[in-house]
């Protein structure tokens, strides 16, 4: 009997050829694009799980607030791991790692290597992330100063695979021991790190510091520890030690600085969580966002549901056709259940051939999908062949549910209507609409949102930061140069360069965090801050609003300068020149309190990114004590770009101390602050334009269909005068109102939704129905293209075919 159904679903399908080709081509396309979206969505719910015992590893994470906001950080004062370790009950162990960011140098034998990922970490690091480590003893590996472990990359690189262990590589003047060569950290981990130093390396750890930001702080929990007990014992020892730190730095006690709206909430963050719920300040690398797995997965289920509504609406607009060989089916004994068999056979079919040549189709498209996501994505066929079982149970079930309504509606009608031809499809009819409707809704939702997040990509790259990002190559690692002075003025004299100024950061690379009283006493004052010299200024086309910049001809070492945020936190309405503020740091050791005096105040550009408002901020000189100098900021002519670099590239490599040149442009620098959303908007307009395909394969599908039954009408048309284009107008007309009410439908989904992600932006768009309408009406010229060609077809056809054909 199996057999007998298998040869006559074959026989159905190749019969109906042109139907079963739109329904392959419709469920290939969903279920490559629904696999490519899972392959992503997995991986992104993969991040960190490799790590053993992750689920008892929690990063120690900050709210610190303000009294006029809040700022969330990912680092914390690096002496709390030692006291949350002796002091919290459960908590086994506690690390720190410090990140020495971008742009670090690390020589062997003469040759210099330009390194991205060093950090220092505490010798117990291998207790709380147990990574491989392919030579040397985890136990012993950091226990000394000066001590290195490499990653294997690393390794084969610089050492072209002999054995690191023993060798010996420098950082600036300082030599460390490499006694350890760990497996590279895997891709989907929200830190990277190809070089861990032992942090006895460095004395400042025995620092006591409870308020000052440096370490990221990650400890491992007993089985039997909730996180939240953890996180209520914190506040005890906030109290107990940073309380007395800050009274000595700032002279007020701790209950008057709480008082005034200052605070600390420290909570944790579970290791798993972090990639896709963490974006903090400080954050090791750029994670994901939660948000945009849950929109992946709305479209990969869409998308396959496009793809069975293909099905559905064929299958029952074919329904005339195929009742005809129920009633004879019927008339010959064949029960309603073979019928149904019969039907959900032929989908099943149709979708397990459909699901083979989407899993070949995945890999050749994964490498292009990898470039669009930014990922490392792996077709695995071994692993493909061995979830063959998985999969055909998958197509199964999307073929029944495909082939579900068909069956158990055609299979129930009645046999003597069927052969007198008195066969009613209203019902039918409402279904199809009311799915194409569901399609073209999807659609208008999907290309709404791409049109808004590029929108918004292209309102962030063009609103005004406050200053001129265009035409400014930075220079990294320009403080670390002996003469990196004489290095300035030779650069300022290069052909094509306007001006070059110092700074210790450059707007987006973050900031320092800094704490003012004024004379006399009072509340404590909180800023983010960096240093910068005069040229500066006119570098970036930053000018002041009131007073003055700094200038070369004043000694500004103890000037300040202040955005307008932070004027009217300090000073309200008085008048901020000439004011002064005291602020204590920590030099060498020593805490040295200055006064500063206010010379000028600037507009709040943005110096971080535009998903949050702009705070405070203060700008010291490179002169003052606690000022340094990181970068160099050079503004060229317009295009001289290439020939600027050349020019630079000489120089350095002339004057330099022999590090190699880093570099960027800034205008690509602030781009990268927002590249999970241009990636994730990418994804998203492929994802469109292929649910788009697959709504019109149906269509196209839908349209020669209706084109044929009416072709009996058609014909009597065009001899009763009828032109071609108003038939093409009556084929097309109730596609056309269909999408409209589609349209009617998507709005309300699509303003909710991108409404909601417009709010993680300090700085957005304004939603307007234009950019709905540009999708309502992208939609319906895409459908009527779709259904014209058929139309057109059926309209041109001489009308004495069309009716010697009835």
């Amino acid at each position: 009997m199996f057999k007998n159904y298998i040869k006559i679903a074959l026989r159905n399908l190749f019969k109906n050829k042109v139907y079963s080709i739109i329904n392959v081509m419709g469920l290939t396309l969903g279920f490559l694009c629904c696999m490519l979206i899972m392959l992503h969505v997995k991986d992104e719910l993969s991040y960190d799980k490799f790590v053993p015992d992750y689920a008892q590893i929690h990063r120690v994470a900050l709210e610190r607030i303000y009294p006029d906001h809040v700022n969330f950080y990912s680092i914390i004062p690096h002496s709390f791991a030692e006291v949350i370790q002796e002091e919290v009950k459960g908590v086994s162990d506690a690390i720190r790692i410090f990140n020495f960011g971008a742009g670090n140098v690390i020589t062997y034998e003469d040759t210099p290597y330009e390194e991205d990922y060093v950090a220092a970490v505490d010798s117990n690091f291998f207790n709380v992330f147990d990574f491989v480590l392919l030579e040397g003893d985890k136990e012993t590996a950091l226990a000394e100063p000066n001590t290195v472990v490499i990653s294997n990359s690393v390794s084969m690189k610089i050492f072209k695979g002999g054995s690191a262990l023993g060798k010996t590589i420098k950082q600036g003047q300082t030599e460390y021991e490499i006694t350890g060569v760990m497996e590279d950290i895997p891709e989907n981990s929200h830190m990277k790190f190809d070089y861990l130093v032992s942090s006895t390396s460095f004395p400042f750890i025995d620092q006591d510091n409870y308020t000052s930001f440096s370490a990221h702080t990650y400890i491992k929990l007993d089985p039997n520890v909730s996180a939240k007990s953890v996180e209520d014992a914190i506040p005890g020892l906030v109290t107990k030690y940073a309380s007395g730190q800050i009274e000595r730095n700032l002279g007020i006690s701790y209950a008057d600085y709480t008082a005034a709206g200052n605070g600390y909430r420290y909570f944790l963050q579970p290791l798993k969580d972090i990639h896709l719920h963490s974006n903090l300040e400080g954050e090791i690398k750029a994670n994901g966002n939660y948000l945009y797995v849950y929109i992946f997965i709305s479209i990969a289920a869409f998308i396959l549901v496009l793809a069975c509504i293909n099905f559905i609406n064929l299958a029952t607009a074919r329904s005339a056709d195929r009742a005809k060989e129920v009633g004879v089916r019927k008339a010959m004994g064949s029960a309603r259940k073979q019928i149904i068999t019969q039907f959900l056979l032929e989908a099943v079919l149709l979708t397990i051939v459909s699901l083979m040549i989407g899993i070949v189709l995945v890999s050749f498209a994964v490498p292009f999908f990898n470039n669009l996501a930014q990922k490392s994505l792996v077709f695995d066929f071994a692993a493909m062949v061995s979830s063959i079982p998985l999969l055909l149970i998958f197509g199964v079930i999307v073929g029944l549910l495909a082939g579900y309504y068909p069956a158990f509606q055609i299979s129930k009608f009645n046999t003597i209507s069927i052969l007198k031809g008195k066969l009613q499809t209203g019902k039918g009819n409402w279904l199809r609409n009311g799915l194409v409707v569901f399609q073209f809704g999807i659609a208008i939702v999907l290309i709404s949102g791409t049109l808004i997040i590029n929108d918004q990509i292209q309102f962030i790259q063009s609103t005004s930061l406050g200053f001129n990002k265009e035409n400014v190559l930075v220079l990294q690692r320009f403080g670390n140069q002996d003469n990196h002075h004489a290095l300035k003025q030779e650069i300022e004299n290069l052909p094509g360069v306007i001006s070059a100024g110092k700074t210790s950061t450059m707007p987006g690379k973050g900031t320092f965090g800094v704490q003012f009283t004024k004379p006399g006493g009072g509340d404590v004052l909180t800023t983010k801050g960096f240093s910068a010299e005069a040229d500066f200024f006119s570098t970036l086309k930053i000018e002041a609003l009131e007073g003055r910049v700094f200038d070369e001809d004043f000694n500004d070492s103890l000037s300040l300068i202040l955005n307008k945020s932070a004027v009217k936190v300090f000073f309200g309405d008085e008048n901020p020149l000439g004011q002064h503020l005291m602020t204590t740091n920590n030099i060498n050791g020593e805490n040295i309190t200055s006064e500063l005096t206010v010379v000028g105040v600037v507009e709040d550009f943005n110096f971080e990114s535009l998903h949050t408002v702009v705070t405070p901020l203060a700008i010291f000189n490179t002169k003052n004590p606690a000022g340094f100098t990181n970068t160099l900021a050079i503004r060229f002519e317009n295009n001289r770009q290439n020939e600027v670099l050349g020019a630079v590239e000489e120089k350095w490599a002339s004057l330099s101390d022999g590090l190699p040149l880093s570099y960027y442009f800034l205008d690509n620098g602030l781009a990268e602050l927002y590249k999970n959303e241009q990636t994730s908007s990418k994804i998203l307009g492929v994802f469109s334009i292929l649910a788009i395909l697959i709504a019109c394969i149906g269509l196209f599908g839908l349209a020669a269909y209706t084109a044929f039954l009416r072709t009996k009408e058609i014909g009597v048309r065009k001899v009763l005068g009828a032109s071609v284009g108003s038939i093409v107008f009556l084929l097309s007309i109730n596609f056309a109102k269909l999408v409209g009410i589609a349209f009617l439908i998507a709005v309300p989904v699509a303003w909710f939704a991108m409404d909601g992600w417009l709010d993680s932006f300090a700085f957005k768009i304004d939603l307007g129905l234009s950019v709905f309408l540009v999708a309502g009406l992208l939609t319906l010229g895409v459908a009527l293209i779709t259904v014209s060609y058929q139309a057109i077809s059926a309209a041109i056809v001489n009308p004495v075919k069309s009716l010697k054909s009835e």
